[in-house]
C-alpha cells in the first residue's frame, strides 16, 4: 500500500476562507488540520483584489498547518462565479485494436473527441464529467474498460470558467507558495461529501448557498447534467435585514445566526417563531424588541428569490419535475431559518440540508454545511491521490489537455451508482 499522504482543501469564498488538512492512510481519510477566517478580496466567488485575497488565504493556511502540525505544499481548490458555466458533449471515435478490450487510452481519446466544442477564447475548461458510455450503440454503460467493441461514445457533461479569474485564483494561492493541484467547481466538490449515490441515480439538485454565490449543479442517472452559479447568497439576505432594521451589517448577522441557531437547536418550529418577540436590545436599534415575524419576512423574501432561481436554472435543465430526490440545500446560509420551508414551497420537491460526511478525525469543527465543500475538496483529492495526476497547466493546450484527459479517467468512477 501507498505511504500516507497529506491532502489539503481550500475553499476561497465570499465570506470565509477555509483550510482543510487531511491525512489518507490505506482509504481512510482523517481530518488533522481546519481553520476559517474573514474572506477579503474576493466577491461574489471572484478576485477582486489580489493582495488582499493572497492574505487571508495565507493566514487560512497558517493556522491550519500549525494545528495539523505539517506544511502544506499543494492544495485542491474550489472556483466558483457566475461566469461558470456547462454544456453537455458527444465524443465518438473508433476502438484502437478492433476485437480486443478498450483500454484507457481509447477513453482517453474519446474524451477529448467530446471536447471538440466551440469555446470562446476567453473560456477555460474546469471539468469533462463523462455521464455514460455507448459500446456498439449499448448505452447506460458507466465504465466500459475491458469491454469488447468497435464504436465507443460518451456523453459529457463539460464544465468551463473564466480564463482569467481562474489564473487569477491560481496566482494567489501560488503567492503563498502552494502549489495548485487541480481546481474543482464547488458545487461538484459538495456533492462528493454531501450526495448519497441514490439521490444521484434519482435526479436531485445540490444547491451550495454561500456568502456571496450560490452554486448549482444538478445530477441526474448518477451523473452530473447540468452546472450554474447565481451571483446572490447569504450576504444578500443579511443585507436585507440591516436595510430593513436601519442598523449595522454586523447587528443585522448577529440577528441571523442567532433565529438560525434556534432553527438548529430545534427549539420550536417556524410557526410557533413567527408569533415571539426577539430581543435585540445588545444592538442599539430603534428598538429593543423585534417581531420574529418581520424577520421571517425579510428572510424568506431573499430565500424565495434564490430558489425561484434555481427553478428557472432546473427549467433551463430541462429536469423540471424529474429530480424524485429533491433539493439538497448546503454551504454556509444553509441553516438560515426557514430555509427548507422556503425551498418546499418553491421547488414543489422534497428538501433537505447537506451535511459533509466521509471523514474522521476532527469532525466536530467540521459538521456544519458551511463545510461541505472543502470536505468534498479533500475527498475528491484523496480520490485522485491513488494515482499520479499532472498538475494544472494554463499556458499551453497541450497541458491542460493532458490534466483534463487524466482526471477523467482517474474521476470517472466515482459517479458509478
Amino acid at each position: 500500500m501507498a505511504k500516507e499522504k497529506i491532502v489539503t482543501g481550500i475553499d476561497a469564498g465570499s465570506s470565509k476562507v477555509s483550510t482543510i488538512v487531511a491525512n489518507v492512510n490505506d482509504g481512510r481519510i482523517s481530518v488533522i488540520g481546519v481553520s476559517q477566517v474573514a474572506s477579503t478580496g474576493i466577491k461574489k466567488g471572484v478576485v477582486v483584489d489580489i493582495d488582499e485575497a493572497v492574505e487571508a488565504i495565507d493566514q487560512s493556511l497558517e493556522k491550519a498547518q500549525r494545528m495539523a502540525g505539517v506544511s502544506i505544499h499543494s492544495a485542491f481548490v474550489s472556483v466558483s462565479g457566475s461566469h461558470i458555466e456547462s454544456l453537455n458533449s458527444h465524443g465518438v471515435v473508433a476502438v484502437s485494436h478492433q476485437g480486443t478490450e478498450i483500454g484507457s487510452d481509447d477513453i482517453a481519446r474519446v474524451t477529448e473527441a467530446a471536447q471538440a466544442i466551440s469555446l470562446p477564447s476567453s473560456k477555460e475548461i474546469i471539468h469533462v464529467l463523462p455521464r455514460d458510455f455507448i459500446v456498439d450503440g449499448q448505452n447506460g454503460i458507466k465504465d466500459p474498460t475491458g469491454m469488447s467493441g468497435i464504436r465507443l461514445e460518451v456523453e459529457t457533461n463539460v464544465i468551463t470558467g473564466l480564463a482569467t479569474s481562474i489564473r487569477n485564483l491560481v496566482k494567489c494561492v501560488s503567492q503563498v507558495g502552494v502549489e495548485v493541484e487541480d481546481l474543482v467547481y464547488t458545487g461538484i466538490a459538495s456533492s462528493e461529501s454531501v450526495l448519497t449515490d441514490t439521490e444521484k441515480e434519482l435526479g436531485a439538485v445540490l444547491i451550495d448557498i454561500g456568502g456571496g454565490t450560490t452554486s448549482i449543479v444538478i445530477f441526474y442517472e448518477g451523473s452530473p447534467m447540468y452546472s450554474a452559479v447565481l451571483p446572490i447568497g447569504g450576504q444578500h439576505i443579511t443585507s436585507d435585514l440591516a436595510i430593513g432594521l436601519r442598523g449595522p451589517m454586523e447587528a443585522s448577522e448577529k440577528i441571523k445566526l442567532r433565529l438560525s441557531l434556534e432553527r438548529e437547536k430545534k427549539i420550536v418550529n417556524d410557526e410557533e417563531k413567527k408569533l415571539e418577540d426577539l430581543n435585540v436590545s445588545e444592538f442599539n436599534l430603534e428598538s429593543d424588541v423585534i417581531p420574529k415575524k418581520l424577520l421571517y419576512e425579510i428572510m424568506d423574501a431573499r430565500l424565495t428569490e434564490i430558489f425561484t432561481l434555481v427553478a428557472l436554472e432546473i427549467k433551463k435543465a430541462n429536469l423540471s419535475g424529474k429530480l424524485p430526490a429533491g433539493a439538497i440545500v448546503t454551504g454556509g446560509s444553509a441553516v438560515t431559518a426557514g430555509i427548507e420551508r422556503t425551498a418546499k414551497n418553491v421547488l414543489k420537491v422534497p428538501v433537505r440540508i447537506g451535511y459533509p460526511k466521509g471523514v474522521t478525525g476532527l469532525i466536530d469543527e467540521i459538521e456544519g454545511p458551511a463545510f461541505s465543500c472543502n470536505v468534498g475538496l479533500v475527498l475528491y483529492g484523496s480520490r485522485l491521490a491513488k494515482e499520479k495526476t499532472s498538475t494544472l497547466s494554463f499556458g499551453k493546450q497541450g497541458g491542460k489537455m493532458s490534466n483534463i484527459i487524466s482526471k477523467v479517467i482517474n474521476f470517472s468512477k466515482s459517479f458509478l451508482p
